[in-house]
Parts: C-alpha cells; structure tokens; sequence
C-alpha cells in the first residue's frame, strides 16, 4: 500500500499544465465587473471562457452561452492552427457579429446584435477588456 501523501503527489505530477492547479487565482466577480462595464449600446453581451470552450463568466444578455462559448473556441482553434499568431476574429452571424481575443490561456468574446455597430469599435471594447486582463488571467496557469 502506498502512503495517501505519495499518491497525491504522484498524481498532481501527472496532470497536464492545463489542467494542473492554477499558479495563482483570479477574483471572477472582478473580472465580470470588467466585462459588464463593456456592454453598452450595440454590444449586448461579453464571454470569457478557456481554450476548450469551457465558459468562466459572463456578463449582458446572452443565451446559450456555453454553445457559444465551446462554438467558439473551436473556431479559434481551427484558425489557430493555420496561423502562425492569431491576436482577433470576428465571426459575422445570422443575429450579429461576435469579436474574439485571446488572453493568456483564455478567449474574450463580445457579442453584438447590431450590424450597423462599426467593427473597430467592438475591436476596441475586446482590446480594451484584453489589456485589463493580460496580466492577471496570463499568470493563471
């Protein structure tokens, strides 16, 4: 029999990075202030949600925003594979447009159901969310 502290720590060594314990913890209720504070006039709502699609926090008036969320990163993933840095995207749909950027490990996608709200002010709002949030979500994992 091994000893319950040898397995544990056996097993927290085999763990992928990813998926290993954050190196530092993120104040979730600050960051969807921060994401709040962006939804204005044409943009209805912001995301943020992990590499794999798996949604954090949220802020506006969303539905469906785990599909959006795992739709999401998948897309990115896909062009990310092609590129060599991929930073914006902007995904035009049916209802509106979304913006994505990535941040450290994570993706911040706003969502506006206006066609007429110009492209670089929602490229705006994302890089402006992205700068506030670089730092402390990159030191995460």
């Amino acid at each position: 029999f091994h000893r319950p502290q040898q397995r544990a720590a056996q097993s927290r060594a085999s763990r992928p990075t990813m998926d290993s314990e954050p190196k530092a913890f993120v104040n979730w209720q600050k960051v969807q202030e921060i994401l709040a504070k962006e939804i204005t006039a044409g943009v209805s709502s912001a995301l943020l949600f992990n590499s794999k699609g798996a949604l954090l926090t949220s802020a506006g008036d969303i539905k469906n925003e785990h599909i959006i969320s795992a739709l999401t990163a998948n897309i990115w993933q896909s062009y990310a594979d092609t590129q060599k840095k991929l930073n914006f995207m902007l995904i035009l749909c049916e209802d509106g447009k979304l913006g994505v950027a990535g941040v450290g490990a994570f993706r911040i996608c706003m969502y506006s159901n206006d066609f007429k709200y110009p492209l670089g002010l929602l490229k705006a709002k994302i890089e402006r969310v992205v700068a506030k949030l670089d730092k402390p979500l990159s030191s995460v994992y």
